[in-house]
């Protein structure tokens, strides 16, 4: 059976909660608002090892892991990153970028992959890197 390729969201809400998602995550850096106004929280299942299953229980999460060390998991709004690339496929929002927790934090590579049903997240897996000094490559990683 041949592949088929997918390439439109799979509706107009799911696409516009795709953007407003994105826009409270990753350009306002709104963490809370974000999981709160956008995952399905009965329903979300967490795939990143380190976090927990429930985005309420991931609020707590970050606001502990700040408490806990600032000098390096600095407040959200503080978070540095750079976007590479965005994509809304079918029922997934998949994000690739370049982000630092704070200033001694020398930043990883991301790529999110957020699953749709309908207007809220279901689902999430990650793929993290730590950036090296430098790469083998000579080329950026972003």
């Amino acid at each position: 059976m041949p592949y088929q390729f997918v390439i439109e969201p799979t509706s107009d809400a799911m696409r516009q909660a795709a953007e407003s998602f994105f826009d409270l995550l990753y350009v306002k850096k709104d963490f809370t608002a974000a999981m709160r106004g956008h995952v399905d929280e009965a329903r979300f299942v967490e795939h990143n090892s380190e976090l927990p299953n429930s985005p309420s229980a991931q609020i707590a999460w970050f606001e502990e892991r700040h408490a806990a060390d600032p000098e390096f998991f600095a407040a959200e709004a503080e978070w540095q990153d750079r976007q590479v690339h965005r994509f809304i496929v079918a029922n997934y929002l998949i994000v690739h970028y370049w982000m630092s927790v704070g200033p001694t934090d020398k930043g990883r590579m991301f790529a999110d992959f957020w699953r749709f049903d309908g207007d809220k997240i279901i689902e999430h897996w990650d793929v993290v890197q730590p950036v090296p000094e430098e790469t083998k490559s000579g080329n950026p990683m972003w």
